[in-house]
């Protein structure tokens, strides 16, 4: 009797230390990004990222790598009214925390997008080729995964016009964006879904969105658009944590087949 009572204790005890330990290393991870149709999207690898997890909580840290690029944007033929040059820079460190009902990023990833005037020039009689143009038409910051907000103004052709940057923290729900438009044209609701699904090991997925809502006003541009980044970390339980429930599971084993 005793000796059952002390192989109950023990694997009672190993299973109590493997739970108290449980964790998880972040093994893999996948940021994806577009900003203003600039593809920003980079693997674990390239943000250098590391981290731990519970069942509750993740810890990450990771570094952007410093980033920029130009992307020309041509009039529309009939609803245009300049060409653009939109040049974008982003990077820098960032550590992150997240649990199932909530997540931030410390500080927020920061960067810059700069609207231009672009011009083009003939080339040839089938080519052609844009430049950035001599006007700054707005310059705005970027934030990913810490919330704030960014308001100005900028003139087109002469006509001002209003600029709201709603920055949203890193989160792991749903959020659906209403009443969006584009040249004042309606277009359809979006979605960014982020999800918490880790085991009481530490194990599994978590998937983070940060998004970035623009609203501009005026006679020549009114706008209402969103942009996601999304952040998505897999997990696994540490060695240790496998080792200490293997061998919980065997003491109960043993005490099973001395009681027989």
């Amino acid at each position: 009797m005793r000796s059952r009572l002390s192989f109950l204790l023990a694997g009672a005890v190993t299973l109590l230390a493997a739970t108290a330990a449980s964790a998880g290393t972040l093994t893999n991870a996948t940021w994806f990004q577009v900003t203003q149709g600039i593809p920003l999207t980079r693997t674990g690898g390239q943000l250098g990222i590391t981290g731990t997890s519970t069942s509750t909580a993740i810890l990450a840290n990771l570094s952007y790598p410093a980033f920029q690029t130009t992307l020309f944007v041509p009039k529309d033929p009939n609803t245009g009214v300049i060409d653009l040059a939109v040049q974008a820079s982003q990077g820098g460190p960032q550590a992150i925390t997240a649990t199932p009902s909530m997540a931030n990023g410390t500080p927020g990833i920061p960067g810059t997008v700069i609207v231009m005037s672009a011009v083009h020039q003939g080339k040839g009689v089938n080519q052609s080729m844009f430049k950035i143009g001599t006007n700054t038409i707005v310059q705005v910051p970027v934030s990913i995964g810490k919330a704030g907000v960014f308001t100005g103004t900028f003139i087109v052709l002469g006509v001002q016009h209003g600029i709201t940057v709603d920055f949203y923290a890193w989160t792991p729900h749903t959020l659906v964006f209403t009443g969006l438009t584009s040249k004042y044209a309606p277009t359809p609701d979006v979605t960014a879904a982020g999800s918490f699904n880790l085991n009481a090991q530490g194990g599994g997925t978590v998937t983070l969105v940060s998004p970035s809502k623009i609203s501009i006003d005026g006679s020549l541009a009114q706008q209402r658009s969103v942009g996601f980044t999304k952040l998505v970390m897999s997990f696994v339980p540490e060695p240790g944590t496998l080792l200490l429930l293997g061998a919980g599971a065997l003491g109960l084993v043993l005490m099973g087949s001395r009681k027989r």
